[in-house]
């Protein structure tokens, strides 16, 4: 058998040989390794941000990397001349809690993907590890990068790295376009001439005369205190700008570098040391640009993981200035939002760009609405410019170029007086009774314009006044949770007012007070009987109400929702209470999902179906439970507004009679009801004295002759208000007045007075 066997197997052999020898050498070629480290000599080479070191004591794995809370390190590994890329991986953990993780993470140009994760439950000091083979993009990548990250809460959170391998076949033709990091390859695009946005071109021939951030400023500079904010402004003789931006701006050392000095602290957040209060979340978002518009990709509510800071970015603007050596400059506004609550705090970005890359990036946050804290940041960052065909390119253009044409118009506060001058109005009265340096904005909406005043920071006025956000607090019961009852009633009839809740928020289980009868009308009224202590706020400023405020988890915080005992029969005793709208708001969810399928959800419905039509700004969202988009709308709280938005909100409710195209958006009688246009039902009487009605959460007011003499007829003023000093005026004369400021400030029966000299409210 052997003298059989060897001939054979020496005639395969040649025949493989043969083969072989014909096959081109690239598909012979083997795996090999790119990049490896243990980190047994350190992490030199590494980008690190946050509390990193090394460990070289066996508490878990000696000369692993320590990743402390939201820590990272980051490493870019050139993988030209291979393809097949493959990422071996090793990671550990220790006392993360149900929202912390720690990440394995690759980018190849098109933004951070994990390929590994460790969770609660595997934070048992043990390492996992892994291989992604084949990542898409990475071939042939001059900029790929490989990431380990730590999303903690604190510090006391901990991530592991360890060995970590890259590898790739050798020889072979790239199978994907590489990606530049920071320096665009080939030409970008110039924008068409003024694109498409109303108000483009601009016609300024771009001799600018600049003090602050100028060209040397962004290159060398750095950032020591805020500047004015008219730095970060379209300034009147901008031309079009030489370049277009599209593709991804990614800042580094957010965690670690920036300015911080506070003004209020009513909780003591941050103290002489360092805090993640005091930077920024990692940035890493999309832009395009449509003529001189630069338009982030997304708009809306980004959760960052950061422990306390999530974004909004808005729209800004691109532009030449002369003597910035052929670079276009671009400047855009964002907020960072409280996790888990509603402050608001209004920041803006600038940089330098062309074909090959960009300046440092500036940024300052100098304006809030937050009653309790108070703060700014600044600095001046290192950043990198991935340029690249962003995705839905030409519909994001194309939508923020009808959102600005839909915008209403806007005239300064006091061309209402110039405007109408036989009313003899007093503009100087709106605005008045808040201090100046507590207000966001302000404005009153009268015959379809928005007479609006300026956006003021402790630096100036803000650049971006169109485009700042100013947080809704309870203006949202009114505005998410109202509104959003009414629609219902306009899809499925009026008899969803007296659905139950013990039918659709299963969780009422555990309340120990008495849901059996308890209505969506009863509980969007606070009228549910069930409370702790009589009066006006009483349970509202009360430690239990605090539970469900600080409560990040929905089951943490339905559970707080319902922590209140039997007092009342439902619909006779109102007592505030924030955490009734949550739970109506989750039973409106639950009704819709019982009509249309287990994906629908309350906040899509309103956004898609109210805010759609009445052309809402691209960045109105929700907060909501888990700190995660997938989570549970807050209904009481957490919307943000411009002042275009809330505008054409009062619009809508107060001379559109929820009419929106033509078509009945909102159920007209639950509408009259709630604006006080029906007799029969001004709603509950609030307690404490106040005299004002409830309904369906509008607040409403009535002015009596015996109480104001100056009018000869009774009328009510239905409103909304929200914590700090927010509020939104709904007068019969179809005017609105709005502000926004957070000193707990609440004046407006004044402006009232005043908006009754346009057109009187008695006959």
């Amino acid at each position: 058998m052997k003298r059989s066997f060897f001939p054979a197997a020496f005639a395969v052999f040649l025949v493989l040989a043969l083969l072989l020898s014909c096959i081109p050498s690239a598909v012979k070629a083997q795996s090999s390794q790119i990049y490896f480290t243990n980190f047994n000599s350190g992490y030199s080479g590494w980008t690190t941000s946050g509390n990193v070191s090394s460990v070289a004591y066996p508490v878990i794995q000696p000369n692993s990397v320590r990743l402390r809370g939201s820590a990272s390190i980051t490493r870019t590994v050139s993988t030209v001349g291979y393809s097949n890329i493959s990422v071996t991986w090793n990671l550990a953990a220790s006392s993360l809690e149900s929202a912390d993780h720690c990440y394995i993470e690759v980018n190849t140009g098109s933004g951070w993907t994990a390929i590994g994760t460790l969770n609660d439950g595997q934070d048992n000091s043990t390492f996992f590890n892994g291989t992604a083979n084949n990542v898409a993009g990475a071939n042939q990548n001059a900029n790929f990068q490989v990431r380990y990250r730590g999303n903690g809460a604190t510090t006391g959170d901990y991530c592991y790295a360890e060995d970590i391998t890259v590898t790739g076949t050798a020889g072979t033709p790239p199978t994907n376009t590489p990606t530049p990091t920071n320096t665009p390859q080939g030409p970008t695009p110039t924008p068409p001439p003024g694109g498409s946005v109303p108000g483009d071109p601009l016609t300024g021939n771009g001799n600018v005369t600049r003090a602050l951030l100028t060209y040397n400023d962004l290159f060398t500079g750095s950032s020591s205190a805020p500047v004015d904010d008219s730095a970060f402004a379209l300034p009147v003789n901008a031309a079009m700008p030489d370049h277009a931006f599209e593709g991804r701006l990614e800042l580094s050392n957010e965690a670690t570098s920036g300015g911080f000095s506070e003004i209020k602290d009513s909780f003591a957040y941050t103290g002489n040391g360092d805090h993640p209060r005091k930077h920024l979340p990692e940035f890493s978002f999309e832009f395009v640009q449509n003529g001189s518009h630069l338009i982030p990709a997304t708009q809306g509510l980004i959760y960052t993981g950061h422990p306390n800071w999530n974004y909004l970015i808005g729209p800004g603007r691109a532009w030449k200035e002369n003597s910035d050596n052929g670079y276009s400059r671009a400047s855009f506004p964002f907020a960072l939002i409280e996790r888990n609550a509603n402050c608001t705090h209004n920041g803006v970005m600038t940089f330098l760009f062309n074909n090959s890359g960009i300046s440092k990036v500036r940024y300052q946050i100098t304006q809030e609405t937050c009653a309790y804290y108070k703060v700014n940041l600044w600095g001046q960052l290192n950043g990198t410019y991935t340029s690249y065909a962003v995705t839905n390119a030409a519909t994001l253009k194309a939508n923020h170029a009808t959102e600005v044409g839909n915008r209403l118009p806007t005239k300064p506060i006091p061309a209402l007086a110039s405007d109408y001058p036989a009313s003899g109005v007093n503009v100087s009265v709106f605005g008045s009774g808040v201090t100046p340096a507590h207000m966001t904005f302000y404005g009153v909406v009268y015959n379809g314009v928005n007479y609006v005043s300026g956006c003021n920071t402790r630096y100036g006025t803000y650049a971006f006044c169109e485009n700042m956000r100013a947080a809704s607090y309870s203006t949202a019961k009114t505005s998410f949770a109202g509104i959003a009852l009414m629609r219902l009633g306009q899809k499925y009839g009026s008899g969803v007012y007296n659905l139950l809740i013990r039918d659709y928020v299963p969780e009422y289980t555990s309340s120990p007070g008495v849901w059996t009868n308890v209505t969506f009308n009863n509980t969007i009224d606070m009228a549910t009987g069930n409370y702790r202590v009589a009066g006006y706020m009483s349970d509202e400023d009360g430690s239990y109400m605090s539970d469900f405020f600080l409560a990040e988890p929905f089951s943490t915080k339905i559970t707080a929702a319902f922590n209140f005992p039997y007092k009342a029969a439902p619909g006779t005793y109102w007592t505030y209470h924030t955490s009734d709208t949550f739970i109506v708001t989750r039973a409106m969810n639950n009704y819709l999902q019982s009509q249309e399928g287990s994906g629908a959800d309350i906040y899509n419905m309103l956004k898609n179906e109210v805010f759609a039509p009445i052309k809402l700004s691209a960045g109105m969202s929700a907060i909501r439970t888990d700190n995660s988009s997938t989570g549970a709308p807050f209904g009481g709280y957490g919307l943000f507004w411009t002042q275009d938005d809330i505008a054409k909100v009062a619009k809508f409710l107060n001379n559109d009679n929820g009419f929106a195209n033509g078509t009945q958006i909102l159920n007209a009688d639950m509408l009259a009801d709630s604006m006080q246009d029906d007799p029969s039902d001004r709603g509950v009487d609030t307690t404490g004295g106040t005299g004002f009605k409830y309904n369906n959460a509008f607040w409403a007011e009535d002015f009596t002759p015996a109480a104001f003499p100056q009018y000869t007829c009774t009328f009510y003023t239905p409103f909304m208000s929200g914590y700090g000093g927010i509020t939104v005026v709904m007068m019969p004369n179809g005017a609105t007045y709005y502000y926004f400021s957070d000193n707990e400030e609440f004046s407006w029966y004044n402006a009232v007075h005043e908006a009754n000299k346009l057109s009187p409210y008695c006959p």
